[in-house]
């Protein structure tokens, strides 16, 4: 009771209240906001660790997927039956391709059970040397698909990854395949997800040496610099884990670290403690504290004299702008009260009416955009259109056709399947339209289109290559099949009657049909161009032998 005298009952008001404002709001605020400090720096360090994480899983992932897809194309590579076969000429091509197809291998090695190498690609003389003494040669030799840690190849020095698959031949093992990868392709993937300047991912391995190279440091580090202790040792014992430290450049970083098993490679990423906690928003935070801090000081100074005369009309002007916040821009504040408070209230008043009126101009200014937006795709849409469709017949046109037929001739030959390519040409076309005119054969081609497009599947390809001639692409359908779809339509053209209403036409159609199994063994644009010549010639020969006649040639046919 008597500190309450002292402080609070004797003294005047003014000061009692600002005692009691700083009793009950000014150290309450300082002991929360070095609370709320503390609990910041708390969740923006798991913030940040989270990031980490979050990147790290990613890079982890790209880095498991990209080990799967080697291990698997080198695997489906000693699946070929011409590898298996042993036959070396063969084998060297198949190589050759494959190093072609996929940028990842350094080389492509196949060796004999003897140990030595019996095909090098892109090499006119084999060097025959003996190898079977290396580790991933004799995990390949029991039987599995070996991944190596990161080594220095003999050659040329560069730290290197060797994948080995053996090649069986009716389960016994008459060779080894093994593929060559430059460190340089995993660091891109590691590389890809950047932490900017305030930190780096990099690859260790299993001795404690960086195997990629450094983003802060000039001089080549893979495999010649030593990491720091911590993520070694997490490392050594095939943790998963995370930490705060000094990394090898004497720098206090967050951490996160992975063991990839699969290539016996350990995955770091770290991020500058101090830099990644400002940009994490500690700086903002412990500016707000001090700015807050500010504003309790000016509001005790001149809180204490203005605090009853203003209480009332500011709890007024306060359910106002409530009211306004709410969006009734059309509220009129008016208030018997001092100046200061009449002129806000008239601003308030001012800024609602202008608010009111702004919103309205960005309502019609995102109308019209919308509007635009949408005329502006279907112009779009019309213009993809025109530019893959024959204007007359509604088909595609040749460009758009001459795509099609290298992208399905590729998934053809992917899957192993049949590709059937019909070129079609209405038989004496010129003497209907030196007859019967132009526009009565351009009916003529509208109704044969639509005739041609009711014959065909929804995923066959119908186009007008020229002229009179038309194009259908019938992929994964048996050379038989084929030839009676092509009857099918030569005789339902042959029943039909065109341009019904006026001259009541009959007209009969000529087809050549070629049928093939694309190798993927040359290009696909020369692939394309054998199947277009044979499809012609089948038509010339279908025109010379007396018109309105199917004539397919198969080319070669796989089990479809």
């Amino acid at each position: 009771m008597k500190m309450l005298d002292f402080f609070v009952r004797k003294r005047r008001i003014r000061s009692s209240l600002l005692i009691i404002f700083m009793t009950f709001i000014i150290l309450p605020a300082l002991a929360v906001g070095i609370f709320s400090y503390v609990q910041s720096k708390n969740v923006l360090e798991r913030s940040v660790f989270n990031t980490l994480e979050y990147l790290i899983d990613a890079e982890e992932n790209a880095i498991t997927n990209w080990s799967d897809n080697r291990k698997n194309f080198l695997v489906g590579l000693a699946n070929n039956q011409r590898i298996k076969s042993m036959d070396y000429a063969t084998a060297k091509r198949i190589l050759e391709n494959s190093l072609n197809m996929d940028k990842n291998f350094k080389t492509i090695v196949l060796v004999g059970t003897d140990g030595k190498i019996k095909v090098e690609p892109f090499k006119s003389k084999v060097s025959h040397t003996y190898i079977g003494d290396r580790a991933y040669i004799q995990q390949a030799m029991k039987g599995e698909t070996y991944v190596s840690e990161v080594l220095l190849s003999r050659n040329t020095k560069e730290p290197v990854i060797f994948i080995a698959t053996p090649v069986k031949q009716k389960d016994e093992i008459v060779g080894i395949l093994f593929g060559v990868v430059k460190i340089e392709v995993i660091t891109n993937l590691v590389q890809q997800t950047s932490l900017g300047e305030l930190g780096e991912t990099y690859l260790v391995n299993q001795q404690g040496f960086m195997v990629s190279q450094s983003k802060f440091l000039q001089e080549f580090t893979s495999l010649r610099l030593k990491v720091i202790k911590e993520p070694l040792n997490q490392f050594s014992e095939g943790n998963n884990s995370r930490g705060i430290y000094k990394n090898y450049r004497n720098k206090k970083v967050f951490g996160v670290y992975r063991n990839l098993t699969e290539i016996k490679i350990g995955l770091v990423a770290e991020m500058e403690y101090h830099s990644a906690m400002m940009k994490y928003g500690l700086q903002t935070y412990f500016l707000a504290v001090v700015a807050s801090g500010l504003i309790v000081v000016v509001f005790l100074l001149f809180g204490v004299y203005y605090s009853r005369k203003l209480s009332k009309p500011l709890e007024f002007l306060a359910a106002e702008v409530i009211s306004i916040a709410e969006g009734n821009y059309r509220s009129i504040i008016s208030i018997p009260a001092n100046t200061e408070i009449q002129e806000l209230s008239t601003a308030i008043n001012h800024m609602s009416a202008n608010i009111l009126e702004k919103t309205n101009q960005l309502n019609n200014l995102i109308e019209q955009l919308e509007q635009y937006t949408n005329h502006l795709n279907q112009k779009n849409y019309q213009l993809a259109q025109i530019s893959i469709t024959d204007e007359l017949t509604g088909l595609y046109n040749r460009r758009y056709l001459n795509q099609e037929i290298e992208r399905l001739i590729v998934l053809s030959g992917s899957m192993k399947k049949n590709i059937s390519l019909f070129m079609l040409d209405l038989d004496h076309f010129k003497q209907v339209n030196d007859n019967y005119g132009h526009a009565t054969g351009d009916v003529v081609l509208k109704e044969f289109a639509q005739l041609l497009r009711s014959c065909s599947r929804d995923h066959d390809v119908v186009g007008r290559f020229g002229g009179e001639e038309f194009i259908l692409i019938v992929p994964f359908v048996r050379g038989q099949q084929v030839k009676e779809l092509g009857e099918r339509i030569r005789q339902d053209v042959e029943n039909f009657v065109f341009d019904r209403e006026n001259y009541r036409l009959r007209i009969t159609v000529s087809i050549g049909i070629a049928t093939f199994t694309p190798l993927l063994e040359e290009p696909v644009g020369d692939i394309a161009e054998k199947l277009l010549k044979t499809a012609d010639d089948c038509l010339y020969q279908a025109k010379e032998t007396g018109r309105n006649k199917v004539i397919q040639v198969i080319l070669n046919e796989e089990n479809t």
